[in-house]
């Protein structure tokens, strides 16, 4: 049995939840709220020593980071499915898991503290916090995912269904809503992640504040 560690409130969180639902899995689903203080219990520690969601354990066999996760989730309890048996197809989506991690989400993060902590309560409501969009480091890297999408459906290959790359790369964008993503600066990331947003893993994994 597959135990998720994880919240839908977070960017890595709801991703997971969201490639488990994709992939028609029930996992058991232990709801850790690492913004109230949460990731410090004894049961999170045992799984992931930094006290960092997601999380997964099945038996003995503990994973953090994200992306890993998907990756098993995909191999392990999806045929596959969202992946690739095929070793070029695979490396074009694994490509994207480690753009995602090595630049996207690092040029996201300090665009949208300030409002994410904000609509989080873990900054006071006023004055009203503003996402840094002119930042050059995310200016960079969106100009390069826009640049990539002009011409596909998805993040990974030139076909018309989502995998984890999608997945991935979509997560951050978990704030772009409330944080008013400047989406008419970026029009192919736009309809991209209108068709992300359009699937029902990512319908159901939806929460407040950021639905």
């Amino acid at each position: 049995m597959v135990t998720l560690y994880t919240t839908p409130l977070s960017a890595n969180g709801r991703k997971v939840l969201a490639v488990a639902h994709a992939l028609g899995l029930a996992p058991t689903v232990k709801l850790v709220n690492v913004y109230r203080g949460e990731g410090r219990t004894p049961e999170l520690l045992a799984v992931n020593p930094s006290g960092q969601i997601p999380a997964l354990a099945e038996g003995d066999f503990v994973l953090a980071e994200s992306n890993a996760i998907l990756v098993y989730l995909a191999e392990a309890h999806g045929d596959f499915a969202l992946w690739s048996r095929e070793p070029r197809a695979r490396a074009a989506i694994a490509r994207w898991l480690f753009w995602e991690a090595a630049a996207w989400q690092p040029a996201l993060i300090p665009v949208l503290a300030a409002p994410v902590a904000q609509k989080l309560g873990l900054a006071p409501p006023e004055p009203a916090a503003v996402a840094r969009w002119d930042d050059p480091g995310f200016q960079r890297v969106a100009r390069l995912l826009d640049a990539h999408l002009r011409d596909r459906a998805y993040v990974a290959g030139a076909g018309d269904a989502p995998t984890l790359a999608d997945f991935s790369v979509a997560g951050m964008m978990t704030y772009t809503r409330a944080a008013r993503f400047p989406f008419e600066a970026f029009p192919h990331v736009a309809a991209w992640y209108a068709r992300v947003e359009a699937l029902d893993a990512w319908k159901a994994t939806a929460t407040a504040p950021w639905a």
